[in-house]
């Protein structure tokens, strides 16, 4: 084939991909970059009681920096590694399990996984707020089975907090474990057993690699978005430990708005997780690196 008609075939097939792909990137410009660039004009402006000032102003960024914010953002990063933690501690062998389990009990154990997007965030939420409430269903069955004397205050602590996130963003957890999971070729680990080693050897040195794909992608659909939880905090939490996400919210709705103070922690927010995703990739792209040279 000659060299100005090969030429002219690859103009095409790019030009066909950006065709293809401009929807997407339209809608992205229209719904992601737009509102950051307004929220990044505001972390610059000077707040009013209801609206900004269209001042240039450095206060919301000098507060941020003077640690006037830490205890939010740390309380908000221990919410989410705590979470991430449980999520894949508890999300690890069920994941697993389905993996090995007959195709007729892995569709009916998926589906009662997916079970809970089937319902609302906010009426879940509700319901775990009836189950441990001092006089919910929690409190009443360990009463009348004699474990305790008088009722537990589990709602509006940091406890609440974690069992609600954990039973939220758990099923993030275990359908990418489950995806990577389910490829595995489970005749190395007998093939490991064969050659000297026990089930926890095997684990470690087979199972637990073969899965870092999906430690990862779960990883990040839990600790992104717990990082930032607002709802479950709000109704499940109490106000003596204010998450970021909370923290915004009362910035841009309690009187008087502070809207360039809550753009400024939104971005650096944002700034911080994407440091996190690049340090996590990176790790990423140097474990899958050694295992290929190995």
């Amino acid at each position: 084939m000659p060299k100005s008609r090969q030429a002219l075939l690859v103009k095409r097939k790019n030009l066909s991909s950006w065709l293809l792909s401009l929807p997407t990137m339209l809608w992205l410009l229209l719904f992601f970059l737009i509102p950051y660039l307004i929220v990044i004009i505001y972390s610059f402006l000077s707040p009013d009681i209801y609206d900004v000032k269209f001042e240039f102003s450095l206060d919301a960024y000098r507060q941020i920096f003077s640690g006037d914010y830490l205890r939010p953002f740390l309380l908000s990063f221990k919410l989410a590694i705590y979470t991430t933690l449980l999520c894949l501690i508890l999300g690890f062998p069920v994941a697993y399990y389905i993996a090995r389990a007959s195709e007729k009990l892995k569709n009916t154990l998926l589906i009662f996984i997916i079970i809970p997007f089937w319902t609302n965030l906010i009426i879940r939420i509700f319901s775990w707020r009836i189950f441990l409430s001092y006089k919910g269903v929690m409190n009443d069955v360990l009463l009348k089975l004699g474990l305790i004397h008088a009722p537990l205050e589990v709602m509006r602590t940091d406890l609440a907090v974690i069992l609600v996130m954990v039973y939220v963003y758990l099923p993030y957890m275990i359908l990418p474990l489950y995806s990577v999971l389910e490829k595995l070729d489970f005749t190395l680990l007998n093939a490991a057993m064969d050659l000297g080693a026990n089930e926890v050897k095997a684990f470690f040195r087979i199972t637990l690699p073969l899965a870092v794909e999906g430690i990862f992608a779960g990883t990040l659909l839990v600790f992104i978005p717990a990082l930032g939880a607002y709802l479950i905090p709000q109704l499940v939490g109490n106000q003596s430990s204010l998450y970021i996400g909370q923290v915004i919210t009362y910035k841009i709705k309690n009187i008087p708005r502070n809207w360039p103070m809550a753009s400024a922690l939104s971005l650096t927010l944002l700034f911080l997780v994407a440091l996190l995703l690049l340090l996590m990739y990176a790790l990423y792209r140097r474990r899958l690196a050694h295992r290929y040279k190995s």
